[in-house]
């Protein structure tokens, strides 16, 4: 979450106009077609924060990804591929090179595997091996181009700033921000005696597909030094996956009951917070204050 809590907050808050996506799509597609690329590339619609096409590359179906003009996101689809690459080798990213933009800046293209989606939802059982998995194969490992900021610690300061804001725009009732405002204090100073790990940092069903019959967890953009057990937790807050919410959501992390609630407090309060900012929030069925009091009040 971390990319789209700092696009949010911000001077701009702005994506690039479709025009400067037109020009980079059109570099993109001179490279390819000189390295044996065929025919146009066409926009993706995947992707929040990314710049992301379909392309035919020497009779196979590709997915190109790039990045915006900041420095930051060059950094996170950096640590993407580095990811991808320590995880799956070459089933996932196939090659990787750089364009000029129209303003002037280089852009890295990652060409992947076309990945197919999962025949069916995960359940619990799946999400859990799945995000158990990718730590044990991560353990040790900090990408060099993972941010010394984008940690666990980031992750508290930003709830803790959303209890205030969520507050003072009357969306959280004041027993809910004492409580939230409680716990997350109290996970700060647990920090040091929690194990630490590479997080995926946005593991949802949009961000698990297929090769095959194996699950791959694409989109590592958002990866952070986090704690072991999140990614799993985080899972359980989409909508989607509400039922295991109420039904899986202790005992599987290794983590005490405790810290579990709060890290799903903070995952919801933070998803909340990013409703809040650009406004999806008022579409939405559940009020924040519901949603948020559904995770502290679970048995």
């Amino acid at each position: 979450m971390l990319s789209k809590l700092e696009f949010f907050e911000s001077n701009t808050g702005q994506p690039e106009r479709p025009v400067e996506h037109n020009a980079l799509q059109i570099a993109i597609e001179k490279h390819l077609h000189a390295f044996g690329g065929t025919g146009r590339i066409e926009p993706a619609t995947e992707g929040t924060l990314g710049v992301c096409f379909h392309a035919d590359i020497a009779g196979t179906r590709r997915f190109v990804k790039t990045h915006m003009s900041a420095a930051q996101a060059r950094a996170n689809l950096t640590k993407e591929a580095d990811i991808l690459l320590r995880l799956y080798g070459d089933a996932v990213i196939i090659d990787r090179f750089e364009v000029q933009a129209a303003d002037g800046t280089n852009r890295l293209c990652l060409v992947m595997a076309e990945l197919a989606p999962l025949r069916a939802p995960m359940n619990a059982d799946e999400a859990e091996e799945l995000a158990r998995g990718n730590i044990e194969r991560l353990t040790g490992y900090r990408p060099a181009s993972l941010a010394p900021s984008w940690d666990f610690e980031r992750y508290i300061a930003c709830g803790l700033r959303a209890v205030v804001l969520l507050s003072d725009a009357g969306l959280l009732e004041n027993y809910v921000g004492a409580e939230l405002n409680q716990i997350l204090v109290g996970l700060s100073y647990k920090l040091g005696a929690l194990p630490r790990a590479l997080c995926h940092g946005d593991f949802g069903p949009k961000n698990i597909m297929r090769d095959g019959a194996r699950p791959i967890a694409i989109d590592w953009e958002d990866a952070f030094w986090g704690v072991a057990g999140y990614d799993y937790l985080y899972w359980l807050t989409f909508m989607d996956n509400r039922p295991f919410l109420h039904s899986a959501a202790f005992g599987r992390t290794g983590l005490h009951r405790d810290d579990e609630r709060a890290i799903l407090a903070l995952v919801v309060l933070l998803k909340s917070f990013l409703a809040f900012r650009s406004g999806a929030y008022l579409r939405h069925a559940v009020s924040i204050n519901a949603r948020t009091a559904e995770v502290l009040d679970l048995p």
